[in-house]
């Protein structure tokens, strides 16, 4: 847990750029390198094309909320040159939903780590059920 404590800690900085495209690349890349750490730790053979496969099956299951996440962010500009708190509590927000996201993330590779798994044998079909069902179980 002391490796996931530290990426959400990242995600959750990350979460704070507010530069369209290098919020979601500096994202990706605390992911990778979260799934990285966790796969060295439990001595398996880290292979970042596997990794960002993941991710990239994770974000195809998460599209409706991100979708929601941009319209929520130019909503929330609009209403920042109205208010600076609008601002503040969207930063606030999408800097929180980042640290759930790697927290999830770390949980469900850990489960799959500590099942016997390895990040080729991931499997990435019921992806958004076991993220869902990981973050529900912390």
């Amino acid at each position: 847990m002391r490796i996931v404590r530290k990426y959400v800690l990242m995600s959750t900085a990350a979460g704070l750029i507010t530069l369209p495209v290098v919020d979601v690349v500096t994202e990706a890349g605390v992911h990778v390198a979260l799934i990285k750490e966790l796969t060295e730790y439990y001595g398996g053979e880290f292979s970042e094309h596997t990794a960002r496969n993941v991710l990239i099956a994770l974000a195809a299951s998460l599209v409706p909320g991100m979708v929601g996440s941009i319209v929520g962010r130019k909503a929330l500009s609009l209403l920042s040159s109205i208010k600076t708190s609008a601002g503040l509590a969207g930063l606030v927000v999408m800097s929180g939903l980042s640290g759930v996201v790697a927290y999830g993330l770390g949980l469900l590779f850990i489960s799959h780590f500590e099942q016997g798994g390895t990040l080729d044998t991931f499997n990435v079909k019921n992806l958004h059920k076991a993220f869902k069902h990981a973050i529900t179980q912390a």
